[in-house]
């Protein structure tokens, strides 16, 4: 059954109410006032329900119902109005203009108009004498016709005009949920007078969990959310019942399967016109990968692309942040490969990138978590120690040339690989990156001038002799 026969249908049960309620009505009224209850001819009226009844509880012709339920109210009135013959009566022919409006259908308007014009014309005519005023003729027809007329232009008017709102409204409604599906968008509302929290299909869709959950259990809605970002949750609701403005925040929220998602919360609390808190409404809209994005950008940002290693950015706050906590003292590493461009030439510069990246893990993994090596451009690094004295910190050195040295493995062929280090020592985090950097760079190229594998540090007599690996 198509949706229209569905709502037509909906509205032929309503209809069978209405004349039932009609029905008894006119029974109670007559019996009360005339003390007659054949007056409204009962039996008729019952015949006609189970007649109507029945083609509603088969609901299979949908339309052909509506019309006969059109039908079977005017052939009541007219045995009505042809046994009673009052005017009082004759009044009732109104009902079916005016019921079939219910239907806002062309073809139940135009039927109803057309029996109420014909049988009205008719009624007056015959029974002029008997139902109307002495004062009325004849020629007094074509004023009761033309009143039928306009009851019927006045009812297809109204039906085109209500079909036309319905219309735009049923095509609005359809453009802004396939906006929301496609923005993935949920809308609440929760009424603190029936304490009930009610949510849209969208919300279901970006949590995973059915709508009827969180409308039974509201408190369902907080153990969705991810643990980190609870306190989100309760801040929004303070700010709504408490600070009586709306909010906006933005958390991870953990579907059903364990997969994690992003969404922004917007709320606005509404209060009636005494100031009270009446309900809080908002959307949840799922913001997953405009968050995934600005990790990626963020990351970019800050990481050297090819190696995943923090770049020069990252690197200055890091070093900052030692200095501000006292990280003391600080040693600086600057790492420059020898040769790297013989194994570009020879092998090709995927086989530079592959060396490049694993150099990275080998000194990413020979390092605290507390330090950090960072990938300056090319084929330098530059590595932070902290809290280290010279001694520690020339361990650390050889430990990195001893590693390097065994080289690297690049589809069955061992990369050879050594390096020079220059080292550059602050024991009190005086000096600023810049100076350091400048340092541990010229006693690198000073290494580089020396043995091939070996560092220097920085106006130390070290430099008096190389460490040679």
């Amino acid at each position: 059954m198509s949706r229209d026969a569905k709502l037509i249908h909906q509205k032929n049960v309503w209809m069978l109410v209405l004349l039932g309620c009609f029905f008894a009505a006119g029974l109670f009224m007559n019996i009360l006032i005339n003390r007659n209850a054949m007056a409204v001819q009962p039996l008729l009226g019952f015949v006609l329900l189970l007649i109507l009844a029945g083609f509603v509880w088969n609901g299979r012709w949908p339309t052909a119902t509506m019309l006969l339920a059109i039908f079977l109210l005017f052939i009541y009135l007219f045995v009505v109005i042809w046994n009673e013959r009052s005017f009082t009566s004759y009044i009732f022919l109104g009902l079916l203009p005016l019921l079939s409006l219910f239907y806002q259908n062309y073809t139940a308007v135009a039927l109803a108009g057309a029996l109420y014009l014909s049988s009205g014309v008719y009624f007056f005519y015959k029974l002029q004498n008997t139902m109307f005023a002495e004062s009325t003729n004849v020629s007094d027809t074509a004023y009761i016709a033309a009143y039928g007329v306009l009851i019927l232009t006045f009812s297809l008017i109204t039906t085109m005009i209500t079909r036309k709102l319905s219309d735009r409204a049923e095509h609005s409604e359809g453009r802004l949920k396939a906006i929301l599906e496609s923005v993935s968008v949920g809308i609440w509302t929760y009424d603190f007078g029936e304490m009930k929290l009610t949510v849209s299909d969208g919300f279901e869709q970006i949590t995973g969990y059915p709508a009827s959950l969180f409308e039974q259990s509201p408190e369902r809605v907080t153990d969705m959310i991810h643990p980190e970002d609870q306190h989100m949750f309760f801040e929004s609701q303070q700010e709504m019942i408490l600070g009586r403005t709306s909010s906006v925040k933005e958390c991870r929220i953990l579907r059903p399967d364990g997969e994690v998602r992003w969404i922004q919360s917007r709320g606005t609390p509404y209060f009636n016109a005494m100031g009270h808190l009446v309900r809080l409404e908002g959307i949840i809209i799922e913001v997953t990968d405009r968050k995934q994005l600005e990790e990626t950008v963020h990351y970019l940002a800050y990481h050297d692309e090819l190696t995943g290693l923090p770049n020069r950015t990252k690197f200055g706050e890091k070093f900052a942040e030692c200095v501000s906590k006292g990280d003391y003292p600080l040693a600086l590493l600057f790492l420059d490969l020898n040769n790297f461009k013989d194994v570009n030439d020879t092998y090709g510069h995927e086989a530079g990138d592959h060396l490049l990246k694993q150099i990275a893990v080998k000194l990413s993994s020979l390092i605290r978590e507390n330090d950090m090596v960072c990938r300056m451009g090319g084929d330098e690094f530059v590595i932070l120690l902290t809290h280290l004295d010279t001694d520690g910190v020339l361990k650390v050195v050889e430990r990195i040339l001893a590693n390097l040295s065994e080289g690297c493995e690049y589809r069955g062929v061992r990369l050879g690989i050594s390096a020079s280090v220059g080292v550059s020592f602050s024991p009190d985090g005086g000096s600023s990156l810049e100076e350091m950097l400048r340092q541990a760079d010229a006693t690198m190229y000073d290494a580089k001038r020396g043995t091939t594998g070996a560092y220097r540090f920085y106006g130390d007599r070290r430099n008096e002799t190389e460490r040679v690996r």
